[in-house]
């Protein structure tokens, strides 16, 4: 793929909130940038990208929630979890 260079003025506060950032994901700041634009302007509304995120655990008030069952629930719906299985 064919790069540009792109050139911005941030306030510092911002500049060093970019830096820890990258750092802490391990990535470089122009990585980081480039994948925040590209969420922005290439995909979905975030509604749309985290649908096949957010699960629905029914339960009764009724009835007394055992300690595991919240977990037990994820790991039966998390997709993740199911191609080890």
């Amino acid at each position: 793929m064919q790069t540009a260079t792109l050139t911005n003025r941030l306030a510092q506060p911002l500049r060093d909130t970019l830096k820890a950032t990258a750092a802490r994901l391990r990535t470089s700041e122009s990585e980081f940038i480039s994948e925040l634009l590209a969420r922005e302007f290439g995909q979905a509304p975030y509604g749309q990208q985290a649908s096949e995120l957010i699960v629905c655990v029914a339960s009764r008030p009724s009835t007394p929630a055992r300690p595991d069952a919240f977990r037990k629930a994820i790991k039966r719906t998390n997709w993740r979890a199911n191609l080890s299985a």
